[in-house]
């Protein structure tokens, strides 16, 4: 439920902002910086929660995330000012990042064998249709109602997410002896901050523009600052995770299919609103054709790893996902909106194997007790991958549309999309994993 609520959420909300603005009194170009500002307060302290849920254990974080994300969700709701939605939005990050790592954590724990990767595959599959829904969703929400609706259903559903989740998940396994490096993990926290928040400022003020160098520059110094105080004994993430294979093959598969999957649901709505002239309502639902095929993928991923090897699945998903860019690449928005449905369910269909397919290879072999730390850097990366595919993918699409036919750098940019994403496919057919949890010590080597 939480993972459902603020897929939508953080991808609804972009079609809402005209509204949001004048009802608060800034213009649309202002008010994206809610969208922003969620983002980073997502991506920034993975790493910290999920140390902190490893020490403590995911379920208080779980259900400390549910209640912090209802009570943001009513802020952004009943605001009457910018500065207030900028707070909620603010709280609903970090919340959101709270939910994400320690679901998957939970989910992690309380299933094991051929039942996990099914887990991780409803999982991947709810977040994933919630994503792609949230425009149509928000859309149709304000249009019956208000976009102050939009929040408000966030607070009944999570209400009823907190009873389901407080009964059934038990407590979850922890290690209270382990330490929270603060200073390190504040580093990482602005750094990660700094960086993310440049590479979204790209996509539209240009990579040569102050704020864009500047904090990529400062969030590379902090960044910085935690490599030179590294600590071999006591690493932000144990060995035991970034030593195995299966770990580092399903991040790197992961965070490549984040590419095309960003350039797919960021940019061809936007495509087909200015360039096709569809409403945000048509819009939504010409996206059902990629999110339907997406859930669908996300659903068929466990069964297809338990049928055959993670890396086969990983590398057929990361095929069919080419293929479906490459059609939308060639034929672009203009075309009948039958290819452009096609070009989309293939796109879906390949990123729903993958995005679960990625997440249960990273997870399978890493102990219980190191699940939420994984999971947040996991997290993190993908984050990354997403931010730079939107802001360098939008910045390759203006600058050729300014000396080329509209739609131009679209395709250009869904070309390098499917090179990117392609590179999923030898990536998934190394063998054997280079390591796995048994062949680890428990201290760093």
């Amino acid at each position: 439920m939480p993972v459902l609520v603020l897929s939508v959420d953080m991808n609804g909300v972009v079609v809402l902002l005209p509204q949001i603005g004048h009802d608060l009194g800034v213009s649309a170009a202002t008010a994206g910086a809610i969208v922003t500002v969620a983002s980073l307060a997502f991506a920034a302290p993975l790493l910290l929660i999920g140390r902190i849920a490893d020490k403590v254990g995911p379920r208080p974080l779980l259900l400390g995330g549910v209640i912090g994300f209802a009570v943001a969700s009513f802020l952004c709701a009943i605001t009457d000012t910018f500065a207030l939605m900028m707070a909620g939005r603010a709280l609903q990050g970090v919340a959101s990042a709270c939910c994400f790592t320690t679901s998957l954590a939970a989910i992690d724990a309380l299933f094991e064998g051929p039942r996990q990767p099914v887990a991780v595959g409803i999982w991947g599959a709810l977040g994933g249709i919630g994503g792609a829904m949230g425009p149509l969703v928000a859309s149709l929400v304000a249009d019956i109602w208000s976009w102050r609706w939009f929040f408000g259903v966030n607070v009944v559903l999570l209400a009823f997410g907190f009873v389901a989740l407080a009964v059934l998940v038990p407590a979850l396994p922890s290690d209270g002896t382990r330490r929270i490096p603060v200073l390190r993990l504040v580093l990482v926290l602005c750094g990660t901050a700094g960086v993310v928040g440049g590479i979204q400022h790209a996509s539209s003020g240009g990579w040569a523009s102050v704020g864009t160098v500047l904090p990529i520059a400062v969030g590379s110094l902090f960044l910085l600052g935690v490599f030179l105080l590294r600590r071999p004994d006591d690493p932000l993430v144990t060995p035991k995770v970034t030593r195995l294979g299966s770990f580092r093959i399903g991040t790197a598969e992961a965070t490549l299919s984040n590419w095309g999957s960003g350039v797919v649901m960021v940019l061809v709505p936007t495509a087909l609103e200015v360039i096709r002239g569809t409403s945000l309502l048509e819009t939504g639902m010409i996206f059902l054709a990629f999110s339907v095929p997406f859930a669908l993928g996300g659903l068929l991923s466990g069964p297809m790893i338990d049928r055959w090897h993670g890396r086969t699945v990983l590398g057929i998903g990361s095929g069919v996902m080419v293929v479906g860019i490459t059609v939308l690449a060639i034929w672009g928005v203009t075309a009948s909106l039958g290819v452009v449905a096609v070009g989309l369910a293939i796109a879906g269909l390949g990123n729903g194997v993958v995005y679960a397919g990625a997440t249960s290879v990273a997870l399978v072999d890493v102990p219980t007790g190191d699940a939420s730390e994984a999971s947040a850097l996991l997290s993190m990366l993908r984050v990354l991958g997403l931010a730079l595919a939107v802001a360098v993918s939008t910045s390759i699409a203006a600058t050729i549309d300014q000396h080329a036919a509209a739609g131009t750098g679209l395709r250009v940019a869904l070309l390098i999309a499917a090179v990117i994403t392609g590179l999923g496919v030898p990536l998934a057919s190394r063998h054997p994993w280079p390591m796995t949890s048994r062949d680890l010590p428990d201290t760093p080597r």
